[in-house]
């Protein structure tokens, strides 16, 4: 899945990533310290708190990285796995794994898109208020407490939809 570049032919998030640093608008900084996590931490795969082992390739990374704010700290995405509370049915038999956090005195949220292969496809952080998007989408899993603010008290997955 690709953007279309300025020649009107569709780039790869690869691609996109790499003009967009040749353009400034992404530092180059930036990026090397990403993949240097992503050698590190995540290209051996991230084992879920359910037990799933889950896979980022490079192409993967590339394209999580588009989100600056995935960028600019990457270990957010081993952090969005590991912090998962909820995972529901998404679109095209994919999941949904939704995510709660702290960064110091920050409460952070995010999510991830896990295709039926335990690849990750999409991540983002996002603001709290946008997980009520997903409510709809039926429950698969559930932690019985959720570690963000305003949400520490026991919940069962039907008290989560």
């Amino acid at each position: 899945m690709g953007t279309e570049s300025s020649q009107g032919r569709t780039e790869t998030p690869r691609e996109r990533i790499e003009r967009l640093v040749a353009e400034g608008r992404k530092a180059r900084a930036d990026l090397e310290r990403a993949l240097l996590f992503w050698r590190q931490r995540l290209q051996a795969g991230i084992l879920l708190p359910t037990g799933e082992m889950v896979r980022i390739t490079l192409d993967d990374l590339y394209h999580l990285l588009v989100d600056d704010r995935i960028l600019r700290k990457p270990e957010r995405i081993e952090l969005i796995l590991l912090s998962i509370f909820e995972i529901r049915q998404a679109r095209q038999s994919r999941r949904r794994v939704l995510s709660a956090w702290q960064e110091g005195e920050r409460h952070l949220f995010g999510f991830a898109i896990l295709d039926s292969d335990s690849r990750v496809r999409t991540m983002h952080v996002i603001d709290e208020r946008d997980l009520r998007k997903y409510a709809k989408e039926p429950v698969l899993w559930s932690r019985s407490e959720l570690p963000s603010s305003g949400m520490g008290q026991k919940q069962t997955s039907s008290e989560c939809s």
